[in-house]
């Protein structure tokens, strides 16, 4: 049989997971139900660095809006990007 402080310590640790799992949850919405992505997520999206994402826009690889200094994008045009550099496989 258990001892009551160890029990009420994995009851907590149980609900602490439980919250966690809420947390972790609703920030994995799929970002491709929206219309439009910061540039943040953009980044997170691709795993790239700042710079990879202005290189990117620089380059005219993937199109974008720009609002003061907020920079998003319509996840139309990045499919669009991943369409343009698809590279199919070959047998």
């Amino acid at each position: 049989m258990m001892n009551e402080p160890f029990k009420n310590t994995l009851n907590n640790i149980e609900k602490r997971l439980e919250e966690l799992t809420t947390i972790v949850s609703k920030r994995q919405e799929n970002l491709f139900n929206k219309v439009i992505i910061d540039n943040d997520e953009f980044q997170r999206l691709f795993r790239i660095s700042p710079n990879t994402a202005d290189n990117w826009r620089k380059q005219g690889l993937i199109a974008y809006s720009q609002i003061n200094n907020k920079i998003v994008y319509k996840i139309e045009d990045i499919n669009l990007m991943l369409d343009k550099h698809y590279r199919p496989f070959k047998k």
